[in-house]
């Protein structure tokens, strides 16, 4: 009887052993954003998120061709993904690539033109990049329409308004950056 309970006993330890073992060896993944979705990524190959996860990591860590890799990875499992042209934007723009980066800020916007996001990417382009702030202010006008909250297009609009004089309009957009902030 006493040779049973011992073996159980000699069993949940190895059970508790290997378990504390392998979440030890699990908190290696979870060093970083990065390593996390590599791993997600390596585990489900076939399944979109992970590259957009990694895309995002490589865009925040400044390795913008990482991002294009993961990207173009991911939209060859689904090409019809807006966001993930929205984030390729971003790493195009990364890399000085502004022709691509509005080409593919355009795409997001053609697959879903209800999403602020590549509009007001646009508009950041033609306002800091290319320096046509009527077209920026375009961009930045239809992002304000589809989300009147987001604080940093009311910004953007009220120094556009304020370079072109119409300084009731920039005091507006900068009273409700400043409350939405």
């Amino acid at each position: 009887m006493w040779y049973k309970e011992s073996v159980k006993r000699i069993l949940d330890i190895a059970i508790i052993l290997a378990l504390a073992i392998l979440c030890f060896l699990r908190n290696e993944v979870w060093t970083s954003d990065g390593t996390l979705w590599m791993d997600i990524a390596a585990k489900s190959p076939n399944k979109a998120r992970g590259y957009n996860e990694i895309g995002l990591h490589y865009i925040n860590a400044h390795e913008y061709e990482k991002a294009l890799e993961a990207f173009k990875r991911l939209l060859a499992l689904d090409p019809y993904l807006p966001t993930v042209y929205t984030n390729l934007g971003l790493a195009y723009e990364g890399l000085g690539r502004i022709d691509l980066a509005l080409a593919t800020y355009e795409k997001a916007a053609t697959l879903n033109p209800t999403d602020p996001t590549a509009y007001y990417n646009m508009g950041i382009l033609y306002y800091q990049n290319l320096k046509n702030r009527a077209r920026a202010l375009e961009f930045f006008i239809k992002a304000r329409d589809l989300n009147p909250l987001e604080p940093d297009v009311h910004q953007y609009l009220g120094l556009i308004y304020r370079d072109q004089g119409r300084q009731d309009l920039a005091d507006e957009e900068f009273r409700l950056f400043a409350e939405l902030k």
